[in-house]
């Protein structure tokens, strides 16, 4: 018998017909997971590159550009350790820089977890932050925030930065 009777003799019987579907099955549920498991890749990528873009705006102090990353009903707490703040308030932010506000931060250990299109994040920020009034504080300050995906962006709905009064391990 040669190998296409064999073939054909193997799916002709039930088991042959189930080893065949079932190995069919397994690449097809292979494939689909790598299609997934590369999209998710490329989106946690998209999220870190889009904190480092945010955050590299607030140290340039650039905060029309800062804006465009968050969202409208955006919340969060800031890193002069007030009230929850609701909202972006451009005007205010550009007071303050007049008045000498300054950020100089590097992020690292950026963690991403993607629940659908909402993107929860944290990373650790080093580097200086100087207050309205020239109250300057150096550290390292822990940040999270939770993005939502809107058209073509991942918007900041939600944020926090926090002093770390635990020295971070390198």
């Amino acid at each position: 018998m040669n190998r296409a009777a064999t073939r054909r003799s193997a799916k002709a019987t039930p088991f042959g017909r189930l080893r065949y579907s079932s190995a069919v099955t397994l690449v097809i549920a292979t494939a689909a997971m790598l299609a997934m498991t590369a999209k998710a890749v490329a989106q946690e990528n998209e999220i870190r590159e889009a904190m480092r873009a945010t955050l590299a705006a607030w140290n340039d102090g650039d905060f029309e550009a800062v804006a465009a990353h968050y969202a409208p009903e955006t919340r969060g707490f800031f890193l002069d350790g007030g009230i929850l703040l609701r909202g972006f308030n451009l005007p205010g932010l550009q007071m303050a820089y007049a008045a000498g506000f300054r950020a100089g931060f590097e992020v690292r250990d950026i963690d991403v977890q993607l629940h659908g299109d909402l993107a929860v994040s944290v990373a650790l920020l080093d580097g200086s932050l100087t207050l309205p009034g020239g109250e300057a504080q150096e550290g390292t300050w822990r940040y999270s925030e939770v993005r939502v995906k809107t058209g073509d962006a991942w918007r900041i709905v939600q944020y926090h930065f926090s002093p770390m009064t635990v020295p971070p391990a390198r």
